[in-house]
C-alpha cells in the first residue's frame, strides 16, 4: 500500500440530490478507513441543505459506517469551479473524536458531474488532522469519515 494511504483517510464517493426528499443529497462512499475495516464495504451518507441551485451551496452532512452506525457529522460547503466543484467538510462540536476545532476544516475534495443529478468526488483529510488522529496507526485501525 503506497504512504499516502499509510498516512490519511482518502476515499472516493458519489453524491446525489435525492429523487425522493427535498434538499437531500445522499452519499455513497469507500475509504482507506472503510477498506481496512470490512473490504468492498460501501458505506452511506446524507446531507440536508438548499439543493433548489444544484450542488453548489452549504449543508450538514452525517456520515455512516460500514456497520451503518454515524461517524460524523460535518458542516459541508460545496463551491462551483468551472465545469468541477472543491468541496471542504468543517468539523462540528460533537465531532469529539476528531482533533479539530469547531469550525475547522478536516476534509478537502474536488469533484464533476456524471450525471445531471449527480457528482463523484475524491476526499482527502487534511495532513495535520490525520497526523493528530493517527499517529502511526496502521490503516487497519483507523475508522472512516
Amino acid at each position: 500500500m503506497s504512504d499516502l494511504i499509510d498516512r490519511t483517510v482518502i476515499g472516493a464517493v458519489e453524491y446525489r440530490i435525492s429523487g425522493d426528499e427535498d434538499n437531500v443529497i445522499t452519499a455513497r462512499y469507500v475509504s482507506s478507513g472503510s477498506m481496512g475495516q470490512k473490504a468492498g464495504a460501501v458505506c452511506r451518507g446524507r446531507a440536508v441543505g438548499d439543493t433548489s441551485g444544484g450542488f453548489a451551496g452549504g449543508y450538514v452532512i452525517r456520515y455512516f459506517g460500514v456497520d451503518d452506525t454515524v461517524v460524523g457529522d460535518f458542516d459541508w460547503h460545496i463551491e462551483a469551479v468551472g465545469d468541477a466543484y472543491r468541496l471542504t467538510w468543517r468539523n462540528r462540536p460533537e465531532n469529539t473524536l476528531i482533533p479539530a476545532g469547531a469550525g475547522d476544516v478536516v476534509f478537502e475534495g474536488f469533484g464533476f458531474h456524471n450525471s445531471d443529478r449527480s457528482i463523484v468526488v475524491a476526499y482527502w483529510m487534511l495532513d495535520k488532522v490525520a497526523s493528530a488522529l493517527f499517529g502511526g496507526a496502521g490503516v487497519a485501525e483507523r475508522p472512516e469519515p
